[in-house]
């Protein structure tokens, strides 16, 4: 029977609608959990990727992508924009723009140096580079330290070397006398060994004579001019044109003058050389050289480089130190004017006064007199200033007791009664206002002249109260000591030199002459040539002389060479 029940079963109504609604809601946990297990296992969603990527934008300069620092050239700081960047880098950006207008990197904002504002922020992450900036600083000190201690141990060295050159020259000296004099003392020879025409046309037999030791080919072009000499380290300097076609110019050769070899060029003006000068006191290896270029430049023969350039209105054609004072400079220019520079102002010249207020003709020579307290007649020191037409004494005082201030130095100038064309002036540095004035040959006088004299003072005379523009009368005088006389022409304004011969103790001229092919030399004293010199190239005229040495050695200056001679004992007698 269908409708019976069997034993043990149990009939319950099933709602299956209930049971469909509710079916899901079984399984929603699980699948929530499910999901989120998905969600954990998947890669990062877009929005955090870019919150990580604008946190490190947040953390360092958008132009460089390097952190900030809190010290040093790349510190925080912001435009009037807001944006932040380095400091160093946002200003070469806005350098980098210039000249126009400096824009912001992100927003092309208008900015420039003036909107940087430094940042002082406690929240973003910034690098701490004091120490590092403090060991880049102690390094900086450190390699300027060692450049300087470097230049002194090369300085040095060259000190070193010249020194064990003259050990080594005074060695070798010794033993060529000891056996000079050991082979004397055995076989005497009767008459010197100088051959009949290699001896001196004229030769004072109490001083000796100069005999050629070697020719030095200087430029192969010429256009050499002046020539100087420094005892103390044993060098030439001499005026040439530039050998290198990329610096051209003019510069100084510098040449041993004990071994007698040059050494090396130093390339110095663009206009050539008109006057070379050494301290006659310091030892500092210190020369002057005044150019055409308008320009007055001081060299260190010690590592070869410009320590000072002064700069003129006019060419410069002398040049000369105010000795004893070791700041003191002088420089004769082409507009007749005379200035006067303190090698301790860099920036200007202390003063500028003429040589005479009616000459505007260049001041070829400059000599300076010092100042002598106890030569109650001549007390004053000043400066001898020749032009080409003229002389002038410009007398030196100090309106002032207080002897360190420059500007209180005052030059009256004098005329000295010497008539001619003007081309050279030497003095002697110990014999005060003792000079030699040399002129070229006129219709007057159609010889080379050499005028010995000794400025005096005539004592108290008519003179302005100022700096000088106007005199009336002569306050100071020249008394002749020797007149010399060369020969019949002078092709080039050829220089003459004053000097003391050390052996002898005379005073001695020398001076370059065309008609004898060489030089000629004068005993001041009894104003008497005493000898003359032939160069190798007797056609071309000697333009400068210059002894060294304590006189025991001259040189002669042509275009393209020196010819250096040396002082050989007196002649032996048969």
């Amino acid at each position: 029977m269908s409708d019976s029940v069997a034993p043990n079963e149990v009939i319950a109504d099933v709602n299956y609608d209930t049971i469909e609604n509710d079916g899901p809601d079984l399984f929603d946990e699980t699948e929530d959990e499910g999901n989120e297990l998905e969600e954990d296992q998947s890669p990062k969603s877009p929005a955090k990727v870019i919150d990580q990527s604008m946190s490190d934008e947040a953390e360092s300069c958008l132009i460089c992508f390097e952190q900030w620092t809190t010290s040093g050239p790349h510190r925080i700081c912001c435009l009037k924009c807001g944006h932040l960047f380095g400091k160093s880098c946002i200003t070469k950006w806005i350098m980098s723009h210039r000249p126009k207008q400096g824009t912001c990197p992100q927003c092309n904002a208008k900015a420039s140096l003036k909107d940087l504002r430094i940042l002082y922020c406690k929240k973003i992450k910034a690098i701490d580079t004091t120490d590092l900036d403090r060991a880049l600083q102690d390094l900086d000190t450190e390699r300027k330290m060692r450049r300087k201690i470097e230049s002194e141990l090369s300085e040095y060295k060259f000190k070193l070397q010249l020194a064990c050159s003259d050990a080594e020259n005074l060695r070798n000296e010794l033993t060529s006398l000891k056996a000079v004099f050991s082979t004397s003392e055995i076989n005497r020879p009767s008459s010197c060994s100088i051959p009949p025409s290699k001896r001196p046309k004229t030769v004072d037999s109490t001083t000796g004579c100069y005999n050629l030791v070697k020719s030095i080919i200087i430029s192969q072009v010429g256009q050499c001019r002046v020539i100087a000499s420094y005892d103390y380290i044993n060098l030439l300097c001499i005026s040439q044109p530039s050998t290198n076609p990329l610096f051209k110019g003019f510069g100084i050769k510098k040449v041993h003058s004990e071994e007698a070899r040059q050494l090396k060029y130093i390339h110095l003006h663009s206009q050539p050389i008109r006057d070379l000068a050494f301290h006659p006191e310091q030892q500092d290896a210190i020369i002057a050289s005044a150019s055409m270029d308008k320009t007055l430049k001081l060299t260190s023969l010690l590592v070869d480089q410009v320590v000072q350039t002064y700069q003129c209105a006019a060419p410069i054609w002398s040049c000369c130190w105010g000795s004893p004072s070791p700041n003191y400079l002088f420089a004769g220019c082409g507009n007749g004017s005379v200035y006067l520079f303190d090698i301790r102002i860099t920036s200007r010249p202390v003063s500028m006064f003429p040589v005479a207020p009616s000459s505007m003709a260049p001041v070829i020579a400059l000599q300076y007199i010092p100042p002598d307290q106890n030569n109650t007649s001549f007390p004053s020191g000043g400066l001898l200033a020749g032009q080409l037409n003229q002389m002038a004494f410009l007398e030196e005082t100090l309106t002032s007791t207080d002897t360190t201030t420059d500007e209180d130095r005052e030059y009256r100038s004098y005329p000295l009664p010497l008539d001619g064309s003007l081309v050279s002036l030497s003095s002697l540095h110990d014999e005060r206002g003792l000079f030699l004035a040399s002129y070229r040959p006129s219709t007057r006088i159609p010889r080379v002249r050499h005028l010995c004299t000794r400025l005096t003072s005539l004592g108290n005379a008519t003179s302005p109260s100022s700096t000088s523009q106007q005199t009336t009368g002569h306050g100071y005088d020249c008394t002749s000591v020797a007149s010399l006389y060369g020969g019949t022409q002078m092709k080039m304004l050829a220089r003459a030199q004053l000097f003391r011969q050390e052996q002898s103790g005379q005073i001695l001229a020398v001076s370059g002459d065309d008609d004898a092919g060489g030089a000629l030399i004068w005993d001041c004293g009894s104003s008497t040539r005493t000898q003359t010199l032939s160069v190798t190239n007797g056609s071309a005229p000697v333009i400068d002389v210059c002894a060294f040495n304590s006189g025991n050695n001259l040189a002669l200056l042509t275009e393209r060479q020196v010819d250096i001679f040396k002082l050989s004992p007196p002649l032996c007698t048969a």
